[in-house]
Parts: structure tokens; sequence; C-alpha cells
């Protein structure tokens, strides 16, 4: 009987001893507490010592790696919106007494912190910002709640801000607006593109005109020497001048009149004697004609 007494005893002593060694999971602190007072922070991991119980208690292990916390917050912006903000926390816990002993659910206090900033900036701004300016707003925050959740034994890594959702009629109205505007965008280019084209246009009529007046120019110019060179060679062959000036005269009235029926849809007006007077200028040519006929016989024969 008295060895079996002792055995147990000695059971007993083993297992008591074994409330001396406890261990540290990876990225994990181990709190150690004497009558419920924290008076160590093992943070090795690994297979630890410490006075066996009740002199020394663990009282729990801290997780030390990043985590994050998910919010779906409900925030108004300027222009009257009512939209829902979903947000990521992450952080890591940097005191683990502080974060364990001294705050009361100092994750919840975190979210709570960060949720009132987060809607504080978000008021200010309007719908289209929440899209456009999520990083500025998430370094806002950030800057404002950092030192406040320290205190938690808590230090905010990041703070994600993803893209806000509006009701369904918010969405409908606000993709008409934008729908809008890319039309009224689109109205401008085209008003500018065809601004281009007319203006280009104008410049080629232009260059075209101007050439087509460089070109009627030098034609009406090779016209009028070959008329005077006509007229001096009626002269030269001996025809009066007064004659020679006549026949001119018609010879250039009867090219405006083909001129004329070439084209089509052009009207001349005569004066009532001009048959006449073009007759009696036809009966004048028919002798200056015979004379340059004769004065080519005779450079024929002289050749």
């Amino acid at each position: 009987m008295g060895g079996f007494i002792t055995v147990f005893i000695l059971i007993l002593f083993i297992g008591y001893l074994f409330t001396c060694l406890f261990t540290v999971p990876q990225r994990r602190e181990a709190l150690i507490t004497f009558f419920g007072r924290h008076v160590r922070t093992e943070v090795n991991p690994g297979l630890r010592v410490k006075w066996p119980w009740p002199f020394n208690i663990v009282a729990a292990r801290i997780p030390t790696d990043l985590r994050q916390v998910n919010e779906m917050l409900d925030t108004k912006t300027i222009d009257d919106l009512f939209v829902s903000l979903p947000i990521t926390i992450q952080y890591e816990i940097t005191d683990t007494g502080v974060f364990y002993f001294d705050t009361n659910e100092p994750v919840k206090q975190m979210s709570i912190i960060v949720s009132a900033s987060v809607r504080k900036y978000t008021s200010a701004k309007e719908f289209q910002d929440l899209y456009n300016e999520r990083d500025e707003i998430s370094n806002a925050v950030i800057a404002d709640v950092k030192k406040q959740i320290l205190e938690y034994g808590i230090n905010i890594r990041r703070i994600v801000v993803d893209e806000p959702t509006a009701p369904r009629e918010v969405q409908d109205s606000y993709n008409r607006v934008r729908a809008s505007e890319r039309e009224k965008d689109a109205a401008q280019n085209e008003a500018a593109a065809d601004y281009i084209r007319r203006v280009k246009a104008a410049e080629a009529d232009k260059e075209r005109n101007i050439l087509i007046g460089e070109g009627v120019a030098g034609f009406r110019q090779s016209i009028a020497q070959g008329y005077a060179e006509i007229r001096r060679q009626l002269v030269k062959d001996g025809v009066d001048i007064i004659v020679a000036d006549r026949f001119m005269e018609e010879a250039m009235r009867l090219d405006t009149i083909r001129d004329v029926g070439d084209k089509g849809n052009m009207v001349i007006v005569m004066p009532g004697n001009q048959n006449d007077h073009a007759m009696s200028t036809l009966l004048t040519a028919q002798p200056i004609l015979e004379k340059i006929n004769e004065n080519r016989e005779k450079a024929k024969n002289k050749a």
C-alpha cells in the first residue's frame, strides 16, 4: 500500500514539473502572468520554461503576423448620395501586452475608429471622387488614426478602399449622366473635326483658285500675244492699220461667241445692228485674206 502511494505521488510530482514547460508557436508571443499580473512576454518560438503552476500561467498566445479586418461602411457623399463602401484594414500587433491586458476588444475599437475617419473624409467627396481618390483617402485615414491606434498595441499597415456601391437607381442615373457627357464630348470632337475639314477645304479651294487664276492669266496673255502677232503680220503684209484693227476686233468677237457655245448656259446680248457690222467686216476681210495668200505665194516662189 505504501509503495502505491509513493508511485502516485511521484507521478503527480512529474506532472507538476511539466507545468514548468510551455511552447511558443511561430509568429506568436506568449504572455506569462504571476497570480494574474503580467510579468513576462516570451517572444522566442519553441519549448520554453517558466515557474510551475500556479506561480506562472500562460495567459494567452497573441499572433504577431499581418492580419486584416473587412468592413462595409454606409456613408453619404457631398452630392447627397448614400453609398456602401467596402474597406479592408491590414494591421499587425506590435505590443502584445497592451493589446491583451490594457484594451477591451482592441480590434473592434480599431474598426470603429477607422470607420469614423473614413466617413469623415468620404463625406467631403463626390461620388466620382470615391473611385478616383481611393489611395488618397486611404493615406489620409492612416495618417489620421495611426497614432491613436498605436495606443492599443496595433500598427495599421494599410487600408484598402474598394469601389463604392450605390443603389441601382443611383447607378442608372449616374450612368446616364456620364453617357450624356461622353456624347457631349463626342459632339465637340466631331464639330472640331468638321471645322478642320472645312478650313482645309477652304485652303485647298484658295490654292486651286490661285492656280486657276494663274492659268487664266497665262492663257489670256498667250491669246493677247497671238492677236498682237497676227496684227503685226497683217500690217507687215500691207494691210491698212485701221482695217487690220477692225479685222482683229471681229475675230476676237467671233472667238468669244465660239467659247460661249462650247460652255453653254450663257447668254450674250448683241446690239441690233451687229449682224450688218459683222457682214461688212467679213467683206473687208476678203481682200485681206487675198493679200495674205498673195504674199505667201511670193514667199514660196522666192524660195
